[in-house]
């Protein structure tokens, strides 16, 4: 029998704490990942790049930042895995402590013109670990919750990690704009970027020390109670690599839910490209046309705040109303707002670019943001749930939202720096969730996945 929800085991009083937990760790590895992006836009192209021309640096800069999302769905894959079958906690501290070491070491890091090409190249590499470790981070925290969450909560409950990616923007972009704010250029430029690099380790620190006591989920503990019971052994060492991989979480929610992996790849698209094209790419298009940045570094912070209500508001909706009608709509509001947004940034008012990040970021994302971590823990059981949405999500991440600065940066290129191409690529991201999402089920309220098809686990390996 496979277990899920409330039907394998009863769900125990929810713990303030387990919330705590989840939402300061994400904060911290959002404040990591996000610094990166921020710094792509501002510095890396500078003083890692130096020998192209701005636009084409900026190009290469976003090039490493997209590398941390193609890391992503294999930190989703690997720490899927083990969530599914040594625990969730386990997986929280070690993608908080590998986020943290490789996002200090990036504000260690010698620049080009130190050591010359091994400069970026290990810069690349930092990249790469960051975006690992966040394959399994924001994945492991909603589940945690969700499995956790009575079930009229989960979409507000399971929405609050986003709070913490929010909150990690806000950081991070508080922190830049505070260093830019204080240093002159060159100082800023020679070691001024590096201070909210560094901060990382006391926060890192402090994370840990949140998530030491966080409990497993009995969700959970009830499937690796069962396993066991049911007598069959997790030994994988004397196995050949493909029984391994034939056997693997991973495959089995592949093989078992291929409609909802493939729901879960396309849902997220217009969150995750406008997220970054209105949160990262707009500051490069504003330094393309010689305007500046302040304006727009101060509205991603102020709208990085505002989402601390508007996520989780969208997420208490969509316990209400139902996931499918509030990410629709979100999507929609992006795929409004595209052309009027860059019009507004045109025009240089602070007041008008401000509402502009709100209707996109604190509305429209938020939206989409709001509603569907509990719609794609629904849509899986609780033995591949981690693997399910840790691999499909960071697909969908890497193929919608990782490459959308570099691809927006070459389509401003490739348009003699018209932003026409920017808008159509929105266009087309928000409308394949719109579409994606109304080809699915609702899935508020609905019965548990193995309530209605009763998989079998034959083929699932037993938690040590």
């Amino acid at each position: 029998m496979t277990h899920t929800g409330s039907s394998a085991t009863r769900r125990p009083v929810f713990q303030p704490k387990v919330a705590l937990a989840a939402v300061f760790g994400t904060t911290v590895e959002w404040y990591d990942f996000a610094l990166y992006g921020t710094a792509a836009a501002l510095v890396f192209n500078k003083v890692y790049f130096p020998d192209s021309e701005p636009l084409v640096g900026t190009v290469l800069a976003y090039g490493t930042f997209a590398i941390g999302f193609l890391a992503r769905p294999l930190g989703g894959a690997y720490f899927g895995e083990r969530g599914d079958t040594q625990g969730r906690k386990g997986v929280l501290v070690a993608t908080l402590l590998m986020m943290g070491l490789a996002t200090t070491a990036i504000g260690l890091l010698p620049t080009h013109a130190q050591i010359g090409v091994a400069a970026p190249v290990l810069l690349t590499l930092l990249r790469f670990v960051q975006g690992f470790a966040a394959g399994g981070e924001k994945t492991g925290a909603l589940i945690i919750l969700f499995e956790n969450a009575p079930p009229k909560w989960r979409g507000l409950l399971t929405s609050l990690p986003a709070i913490g990616t929010g909150t990690g923007t806000l950081l991070s972009t508080g922190a830049f704009a505070l260093t830019t704010g204080l240093l002159s250029e060159d100082a800023f430029l020679s070691w001024g970027w590096r201070i909210p690099f560094l901060l990382s380790a006391g926060l890192t620190f402090f994370g840990l020390w949140v998530r030491r006591s966080l409990p497993e989920t009995a969700e959970f503990q009830q499937v690796r109670q069962d396993t066991r019971q049911a007598g069959r052994s997790a030994a994988k060492s004397g196995r050949p690599l493909r029984q391994r991989i034939a056997g693997s979480r991973c495959v089995a929610a592949w093989r078992r839910y291929p409609k909802e992996m493939l729901i879960v790849i396309g849902a997220g698209a217009a969150e995750n490209a406008g997220y970054y094209v209105f949160g990262t790419f707009s500051v490069t298009y504003a330094e393309d046309r010689g305007l500046p940045t302040a304006a727009l570094l101060s509205g991603i912070s102020l709208v990085a705040a505002v989402k601390l209500v508007t996520v989780p508001a969208f997420g208490a909706l969509s316990d209400r109303v139902g996931r499918r009608p509030v990410s629709i709509g979100g999507a929609l509001v992006l795929l409004a707002a595209a052309w009027p947004f860059f019009t507004v940034i045109d025009g240089g008012h602070t007041w008008a670019i401000w509402l502009a990040l709100f209707l996109t970021l604190g509305i429209g994302q938020s939206a989409v943001l709001g509603s569907q971590p509990a719609f794609f823990a629904e849509l899986f059981d609780t033995t591949v749930r981690f693997s399910a949405v840790g691999i499909a999500n960071n697909i969908g991440t890497v193929l919608t939202g990782g490459l959308a600065p570099m691809l927006a940066s070459a389509l401003l290129l490739w348009f003699d720096h018209s932003v026409t191409g920017v808008v159509v690529f929105i266009a087309l991201m928000s409308a394949l969730t719109v579409v994606t999402v109304a080809l699915a089920r609702e899935t508020r309220g609905a019965a548990d996945p193995a309530e209605e098809t009763a998989a079998p686990e034959q083929n699932l390996q037993a938690a040590p």
